[in-house]
């Protein structure tokens, strides 16, 4: 009896603490029926996905745009000040977070950020064109495609609110993130009179999901905050069954008598497609998300994906070679991890078309498509 005592008490601690960071950042989330019925003038997109899944890479594929405003991972400060709290319990902070970036408010940030003065305060902040081009930082010197090093130099010391000005600029802003287990966490955004809110779910084979991770430890930390949530030591076991999971649960949230709302409004895309066709399928994401595509950007993304430009030191790799990239698990991965990962998703690779290998020569043989049809295959909700 004591024990689950001491737990509770500890539960509410938990609760009470993301509660009391959460409130003094926001104001209460309101029913959208009782705001104002103003149109929008944004389109706001958020990339859906899981850790090492193509979504670095996909939302570059937006962020190259003129028009869009990008953040990656803002939701890394959340997890990042709240490490012990579950997953799904930060779920409502990370939603209120994305909401405010949404509508260009850079206010929410200095509850999850100890120094919130500089737009490099924020996480991964110069993989953001917009941020590293006028009006947030006026002496870029921005041509085209801008250069990491140079924004890193010239526009760290960009006040904070900067960011503000360089997100109403935009007609879209994008978001990628990896920490939600759940959509039906994200109703109220899409119900919000307030957001025109398109999502883009990304999913991956997990068996690529796996190879990736045990090549980039800087994972870590969220792999004890997944683990922990299970009663578990850090456990890539835990965390990869875990993800799958919940991507099975937000397809199927989305796909099994949908809500009106998402009418228009959720589109699935497996990585795997995306780089076989890049051009062709970043043309109908940006149809999906009402952007334009001109031959400037077609040209970046075709290079970009065949490794023809070179990539910038200290910083997140984009040029390689792209169908390389979808195989390289079958080459990097022992057959025992392949056989375990299986297991542990086989769901995921049901519902998402990942063909299932049998043995080591299934492996390495690459002539061997791995890709099949998705079973009643819908994508987009119309």
């Amino acid at each position: 009896m004591n024990r689950k005592y001491s737990i509770y008490i500890q539960y509410l601690i938990c609760v009470t603490l993301v509660l009391v960071i959460w409130l003094s950042g926001f104001q209460v989330y309101q029913v959208p029926n009782q705001r104002s019925k103003t149109k929008p003038t944004k389109t706001q997109v958020l990339i859906l996905t899981s850790w090492r899944s193509g979504s670095s890479f996909v939302g570059q594929l937006f962020n190259q745009n003129p028009d869009v405003f990008y953040l990656m991972e803002p939701a890394w400060h959340v997890w990042a000040r709240l490490p012990q709290e579950p997953p799904k319990l930060l779920h409502l902070p990370i939603r209120d977070l994305i909401r405010s970036i949404f509508l260009c408010d850079a206010s929410a940030f200095p509850p999850y950020i100890s120094k919130s003065k500089y737009i490099s305060d924020i996480f991964m902040w110069h993989e953001s064109r917009a941020l590293c081009s006028p009006p947030a930082c006026p002496n870029s010197s921005l041509t085209e495609f801008y250069n990491r090093l140079e924004c890193y130099i010239t526009c760290g010391k960009v006040p904070l609110d900067k960011m503000e000005e360089a997100c109403r600029a935009k007609s879209h802003v994008v978001v990628k993130t990896v920490r939600f287990f759940d959509l039906e966490v994200l109703y109220p955004l899409l119900k919000d009179p307030s957001l025109n809110l398109k999502i883009i779910h990304l999913v991956r084979d997990p068996r690529a999901i796996l190879s990736s991770r045990q090549t980039f430890p800087s994972l870590y930390r969220d792999d004890n905050t997944i683990s922990k949530a299970q009663n578990s030591k850090s456990n890539i076991s835990v965390v990869m069954e875990e993800i799958c999971k919940a991507q099975v649960h937000i397809y199927k949230q989305a796909s099994n008598n949908p809500q009106p709302f998402l009418k228009n409004r959720y589109f699935m895309v497996r990585f795997e497609d995306l780089v076989r066709n890049p051009v062709d399928h970043i043309r109908e994401l940006y149809d999906y998300a009402g952007l334009t595509m001109n031959p400037k950007l077609e040209s970046w993304i075709y290079n970009i994906t065949h490794d023809l430009i070179p990539n910038e030191k200290g910083f997140f790799p984009y040029s390689e070679d792209s169908m390389k990239i979808v195989q390289k698990w079958r080459e990097q991965l022992h057959f025992s991890k392949v056989k375990e990962v299986q297991e542990l998703c086989q769901q995921e690779m049901d519902v998402f078309g990942y063909r299932l290998i049998e043995s080591e020569r299934e492996q390495k043989n690459m002539t061997l498509d791995l890709l099949l049809a998705i079973p009643d295959k819908f994508e987009l909700i119309h």
